[in-house]
């Protein structure tokens, strides 16, 4: 378990090199300074100072250059019980120990719990506070200061929490399928709920601050974020209490940067540092929602999926370069694909041809996954799992079901060790077989039993296992994807995330909406929206590598949408493009059905993707530390104010600015040149200096790019410097 990481980590047995003697791997020493009135804790650059009376503690620059963080004068660390609570109030016992400092501490209660302030390496520092009678607690949490000009970045993916469409049945928040134009990068003044919610489902509790610190707590318990919403100048966060002592505990890890890339740097040393995929997997994806039974198409002379002879058809003709194909859902056998690692011959006929048949064209293969056993017939995963006892603890019971509403007793129980190995050694021996080069890693946070009466193998409730379950289902189709392919040639992306599952997946970012009502109501530009901010959001979180479902995941209604999504894509960590209905130029769900423009602008961005793939891959090598492919713009200037929360231009990579358009209709746009010098990606003959800014226009065909001065280009090719005379 991930807590288990984290105690190594104290231990400084694996990731910080520490030694008995407090020296760090690089040879900093913790020194501890005991006063009467405070007792300070510090490394060579950071500063941990705890008041004794009243209790408090401070986050600082060794050399006091810069305020991090401290907690309030009311409540800073306090803790619930059935009827009552308290909060620590003062210190009474200090103890030294190799890396830090052990408090004895008196709360309002009059009880006595414990503070342990310990240095993990000389920027991060580990705070655990343990309440009196700890297992009888309900909740922990801790309350900051926060100065109205403190920006807020991280904690989840999804613009902000909004009610649930149909709680208990469908579990979806209401924006996620009728987005609204709201959210930024600054979380400032939200409540954030941290419990992962389908389907833009990557969260993690760990935000970074515009004061130069970072802070995570570690664990998997539900928990709620106060960011300045009832107290204008408070940031605080509270979490339940579990069954087992590692959740009867509140324990914070303070990373110091203070440039973002530094404190990135430090929580992925402990948390995981992030999955780089091999470079074929940053050329451009392509797959849909479905692959229909129909009658079958011929490719090479040989009957197979319609949809699919298509899909390869017309790349050909219309010139546009193989990558990966994704084999999206239910392309194996039983409801929703889930019952046999067996391709569903019916929907796909002479499956073996078609992916020899894809690969000789030079592209790689994809499947869908979740940790899901379907079928009650012998043979079937779901009828094997059950009688394995392998299937997660449901209230109600039954055979297993798949259903996105109905269903029952069908998900795998990750915590069961032998469960693991069951499934992945299933799953592998068909990766293997098939010769498959990753898997799509869908659900992961839908049907899971969540309530405290939920009790999985390993003993904990569901409320203890429901965040935990993501990183627990990646962890172990990570595992299987290493016995098929020893060698690491694969990629594995999935749509939800926990801290930690960066380090064995990239991420999509779930069914951002190309339509409203599941596909159904009207078409929105306002997914795009969500997914520029979300792509930033990620890089925050420590997931370096994310891209979306090109035009949504349900099929839009406007080819304008359809269009720019393609552009921001291309510059994206993942471009791939699919979803319901077909979101193919030469197929439009507008007229014309074969758009002219549309494939245009289609066929240049993927080449252009392609063409791209070299400083893609070479940026890509930073992101093992965290460094994300799409940077904020505060990444590149901390001090520049109109960078705080300018979420509408995003670096990509090292040397690519890139100013993307959303809004239907929109033909020019505002672009703020921060300091230096940039030439036009398109045209390098034009070049603006910064601090400044310029409108541009945009027509249909064009994304706004500028190259950092003195920066090679990334590519030369006719593309660069054309754009189209026919764009509207």
């Amino acid at each position: 378990m991930r807590w288990q990481v984290f105690l190594g980590i104290l231990a400084c047995l694996a990731v910080s090199g520490c030694a008995d003697d407090g020296e760090f791997a690089g040879g900093a020493t913790a020194k501890v300074s005991v006063g009467s009135a405070a007792v300070t804790v510090a490394s060579p650059v950071l500063a941990v100072t705890t008041q004794r009376n009243p209790w408090r503690v401070e986050f600082t620059a060794r050399d006091r250059t810069r305020h991090l963080t401290r907690t309030s004068t009311q409540g800073g660390l306090f803790y619930r019980r059935e009827g009552s609570g308290g909060q620590v109030t003062a210190v009474r016992g200090v103890v030294t120990e190799p890396h830090g400092v052990r408090f004895t501490v008196e709360t309002s209660e009059g009880e006595r719990g414990s503070v342990t302030v310990s240095f993990v390496t000389e920027r991060t520092v580990r705070l655990e506070f343990v309440p009196p009678r700890a297992a009888e607690t309900t909740a922990l949490g801790a309350s900051w200061e926060s100065p109205s000009d403190e920006r807020i970045y991280g904690l989840t993916e999804r613009l902000r929490d909004s009610p649930l469409l149909l709680p208990g049945v469908v579990d979806v928040p209401e924006e996620e399928v009728r987005p609204r134009e709201v959210g930024s990068l600054d979380r400032r003044g939200e409540m954030v709920e941290m419990f992962i919610r389908p389907t833009i489902a990557l969260y993690a509790p760990f935000y970074q601050s515009s004061r130069g610190y970072g802070l995570s707590v570690e664990g998997t318990m539900p928990g709620v974020y106060d960011l300045a919403a009832t107290e204008p100048n408070t940031l605080s966060f509270v979490f339940e209490s579990g069954s087992r002592p590692e959740n009867q505990r509140l324990t914070l890890l303070v990373f110091y940067g203070p440039e973002f890339t530094t404190i990135l740097d430090e929580y992925t040393r402990l948390t995981g540092r992030p999955l780089v995929p091999p470079a074929w997997a940053f050329l451009h994806w392509r797959w849909r929602d479905e692959l229909p039974i129909a009658p079958a198409a011929e490719l090479d002379g040989i009957p197979i999926n319609a949809a699919v002879a298509e899909d390869v058809s017309m790349y050909e003709q219309l010139g546009i370069p193989a990558g990966v194909y994704l084999l999206d859902r239910p392309a194996l056998q039983g409801n929703f694909g889930f019952a046999r690692f067996a391709w569903d011959e019916e929907r796909l006929p002479n499956a073996r041809f078609m992916l020899e048949a894809l690969r000789r064209r030079g592209y790689r293969l994809v499947t869908w996954s979740a940790a899901w056993v379907c079928g009650s017939a012998p043979g079937d995963n779901g009828y094997e799992a059950q009688q394995l006892g392998f299937i997660a603890p449901m209230r109600r019971t039954g055979p297993p079901f798949c259903d996105d509403v109905r269903g029952r007793s069908f998900v795998l129980d990750v915590t069961n060790a032998a469960a693991r190995q069951w499934f992945e050694e299933r799953l592998a021996r068909f990766l293997h077989d098939e010769g498959l080069d990753g898997i799509k890693l869908d659900r992961g946070e839908e049907h899971i039993p969540s309530q405290p009466a939920d009790i999985w193998a390993d003993g904990r409730s569901g409320r203890e296992v429901h965040n935990d379950y993501v990183v627990l289902q990646t962890r172990m189709h990570r595992e299987a994807l290493d016995l098929a392919r020893p060698d690491g040639n694969y990629v594995l992306i999935t749509r939800s995330g926990y801290t930690g599952t960066q380090a064995d997946s990239i991420v999509w970012g779930g069914d951002t909406a190309g339509s409203e009502d599941f596909g159904e109501g009207p078409g929105t530009d306002l997914g795009l929206r969500s997914a520029i901010i979300s792509q930033q959001r990620a890089a925050f979180l420590g997931f370096p590598i994310w891209g979306s479902d090109t035009g949504g995941y349900y099929q839009f209604k406007d080819r304008e949408v359809f269009a720019r999504w393609i552009e921001f894509s291309a510059f994206s960590g993942v471009m791939e493009i699919g979803g319901k209905g077909s979101h193919a130029p030469w197929d439009m769900p507008t007229e014309p059905r074969y758009d002219a423009e549309m494939v245009e602008v289609y066929r240049r961005y993927a080449r252009l993707r392609h063409a791209l793939q070299s400083y893609i891959v070479a940026a890509a090598r930073d992101a093992r530390r965290g460094m994300p492919l799409v940077r904020p713009m505060i990444f590149l200037d901390p001090e520049d104010k109109e960078l705080e929360d300018r979420w509408d231009q995003y670096l990509f990579g090292p040397d690519l600015m890139v100013a993307p358009v959303w809004r239907v209709g929109q033909r020019e746009r505002l672009v703020y040149f921060p300091r230096g010098r940039w030439r036009n990606f398109w045209n390098d003959r034009e070049v603006f200096e910064g601090p400044a800014q310029v409108t541009f226009p945009v027509p249909l065909d064009t994304i706004l790019v500028f190259l950092r001065d003195k920066a090679p280009h990334p590519l030369r090719s006719p593309l660069v410097g054309q754009t189209s005379t026919t764009a509207r």
